[in-house]
This record gives C-alpha cells, structure tokens and sequence, in this order.
C-alpha cells in the first residue's frame, strides 16, 4: 500500500471517495502498490542472482575470464554476505538505514579485492532510504558508505591495499552510491509532497465535515427554540382560553373565547408551517415575515384576551435591526406565556420595552408569581431565551422580585448603521 493510501486509510479521515481524488493511472501500478512484499521478493531475488553470479565469475571463473584461485573461506564469506545483503534488500522498505548499516559492516568483513556484491546493494539501499525516510537520513547514509568504501581498500585482510582495484573499487561504489542517492532524493520527495497534499485534502475535508457539523446543531437548536416558543405559547393560550370558554355560563363569552382559540391555533399553524418549510429540500413551502416589534402589542392582545391583565408601554424610536426585533418579540412571548402558566390570580402585567439607541430594555413584571411553585415544563423555554440573548451579544435575568413578582429582564445591544 502506498503512502497516499496509507494517509487515507488513518482513523478519521474522510475515504478517497469523499476527498474525489483521481484514480491513480495504471493497473498494473495500482498492483504493485497493493502488494509491497511482492515487488519487493522479486527484486531480492534478482539481486540474489545477479550478486551470486557475479560471485562465481569473481572466485571460479576470474576476473579476466582465464580463472582464478579458489580461496574457500573467502568463497563462504562472499556467499553468506551475498545471503545477508539479500535480506537487507528484502527489508529495504521498512527498515533501510539498519539494512545499510548491516551491508556495510558485513562489506568491510567480507571485502572482495576484485569487487563485490556491494556494488549492488550500496546504490539500492541509499535509495530506498531516501525515499522511505529522508533526504537528510539518506546524505548520512551516503557519508557512511563513502567512509566504508575509502577505509576498506586499506583493511589488512582486503587484499587490495595500495593497489590501483582498490581504488577504482572507491570511485565505481562511490558513483553507483550517488547516482542511487539522486534518483531516491527526486522520488522520494515527490513522495512526500504528494503525501502532504492529500494530507491537507483530508485536513479540509475534516474541517469541512465538522463545520457542516456544527452548522447543522446550530440549525437544530435554532428551530428548537423558535418550535419551543410557537408551541408552548400557542397551547398555552388556547388552554387558557379553553379552560374559559368551559368554565363560563354565557354563550357569547364562551363563543368569543372559542374564536379566539381558533385564532390562536391557525396562527401556531402558520408559524408551524413556516418553520417546517425551512427543513424542506426543495424550498416549495411559502415563506413568511419573522415576527417583529411591530407585532408585540398584538401578542399582547392576544394574552389580554385570555384574562391576562397585559399592559404594554414602549419608549424611544422604532427598533430598525430585525433580529433585534425577533429577540425582543420572543422575549415578551416567553415572558407573557409564563406568566399566563405560572401566576396566581395577577392584578398586573407590565411589558415595558426602552429602546436607547445603543441598546434595548425589555422587562416583562407580573405580580402573580408563587416562588415555590413546581414547574409544569422542561425549563427549554428559559434555556433558549438565554440561548437566544446570548447570540445577540446581550444579557438577561429572570427570577423572583420580593414574594409575589417574577421578572423577565433582558439588555440587547443595536448594532447602529455605519
């Protein structure tokens, strides 16, 4: 498996499908890099027979072809040094600057006054070190190699001290070696950089997915909210009305009551509808205006029509801004709902809203409050209202005032227009 495989199979990262890059060309590429141990068998085994052969012309045959004598321990060293760099050329991919410190050191143990097997190996070695490790990692390797191959002409059981072979030895390693190195260098960067670019797709991919993530619970929570503030303020007032409309012996009382429910329940319909649509794909459901200031003192209106006794005073200019305006409707909502829920026989209901042009003042008093009292609901109401204040960079407080008022009391700052 290559390395862009690799980077695409970590825990976490999106798949290459989701990151679209292209195929890779070739199938007998894409082979290959699925199977390493394979591509890697084969080339130890051409290396062992390369290295083996060369091994037999060197002691049997003879450098220049008219034989040669045969020293048998120095036969024995050469083959198991060939085994031994066989293995190194196996394990090159995984394990390269210890394959070369094996092959180096079994160089200068084993050293062949007519050549070697090093020659091979040296070049092969420093090549899959630059491109499996580093470049710096393969510039020490190479340094390594050259101070082997310029002290093991000079060894007392080399055979070539002083000798032109053993120099040439030198020069013909030390080239292979660098033109190794190069090749390794130029593949193995391109390697990395290929790697780092697909590991910055995956990095974008990942935010991407998280932002989309996060979007989507920031989404969930604001219709959440808005769904909490339509229903539970819709019930409520057509349970209170209804309780009315049953509790009242007169007729037209009771029909006015029944016409306000009604009312109430197409306008929660709308609003239902309005906040469904939103969730639709293709966009199909009509859309409506968002409830602003302008609408308050019909909510208003509609809680004085359950028997609430709701007073509205409004002070300073028209509020422009319309999420403001959207804060400061669910804020009274919320307000006026609680206390049509929670209070006890209310003589007063006070919605004052202060517009001061830096910001705006909303505070929602009721004199009906029991402080004790057990609540009917989740407490989601007060969440989103924080939640709500909260966005707008705003502050609010609700709690009890002495023993009998309860008090919803918000500050929002106005963003003023340049």
């Amino acid at each position: 498996m290559s390395a862009e495989q690799n980077l695409l199979r970590r825990d976490g990262l999106p798949s290459e499908e989701d990151l679209m890059l292209p195929k890779p060309p070739g199938v007998i590429r894409q082979w290959w890099a699925r199977h390493p141990w394979v591509a890697d068998s084969l080339i130890a085994g051409f290396y062992l027979l390369v290295a083996l052969l060369g091994t037999v012309t060197v002691y049997v045959v003879g450098p220049e072809g008219d034989g040669a004598q045969l020293h048998p321990l120095r036969a024995v060293l050469s083959v198991i040094a060939v085994l031994v760099t066989t293995v190194a050329v196996l394990f090159r991919r995984h394990r390269p600057v210890a394959m070369l410190a094996i092959s180096l050191i079994t160089s200068i143990i084993a050293v062949n006054p007519e050549g070697g097997f090093d020659i091979l190996v040296v070049p092969v070695l420093l090549y899959s070190i630059a491109v499996y490790r580093s470049v710096r990692h393969a510039w020490l390797g190479f340094a390594a190699t050259f101070v082997s191959t310029v002290i093991t002409p000079f060894l007392p059981w080399s055979g070539s001290a002083g000798t032109g072979a053993g120099y040439q030895s030198v020069i013909g390693i030390t080239g292979l070696a660098l033109f190794g190195l190069l090749i390794g260098i130029n593949i193995g960067n391109r390697k990395r950089y290929v790697a780092a670019l697909v590991d910055r797709a995956a990095q974008l991919a990942r935010e991407r997915d998280q932002q989309a993530q996060l979007a989507a619970a920031g989404e969930r929570t604001r219709i959440a909210r808005e769904m909490h503030d339509i229903v539970s303020h819709s019930l409520t007032v057509i349970v209170a009305l209804s309780e009315g409309a049953v509790a009242t012996k007169n007729q037209d009382s009771a029909r006015v009551a029944m016409e306000a429910v009604a009312q109430a329940a197409r306008t929660s319909l709308t609003d239902m509808r309005r906040m469904l649509g939103v969730l639709r794909e293709d966009g199909s459901a009509p859309l409506s205006p968002q409830p602003d200031a302008e609408s308050i003192p019909a909510l208003v209106e509609t809680f004085r029509t359950t028997g609430l006794p709701a007073k509205l005073t409004t002070t300073g200019p028209a509020i422009e801004d319309p999420s403001v305006q959207l804060a400061v409707h669910r804020i009274v909502q919320e307000g006026l709902t609680n206390a049509l829920r929670y209070s006890t026989q209310p003589t007063r209901v006070d919605v004052s809203i202060t517009n001061r042009g830096s910001d705006v003042e909303v505070r929602v008093e009721n004199d009906g409050a029991i402080v004790d009292a057990p609540s009917v609901g989740a407490g989601q109401g007060l969440i989103g209202l924080r939640e709500r204040v909260a966005f707008q960079g705003g502050n609010v407080e609700v709690g009890p005032i002495g023993n009998r008022t309860w008090r919803v009391h918000a500050t929002l700052p106005v963003r003023l227009s340049p």
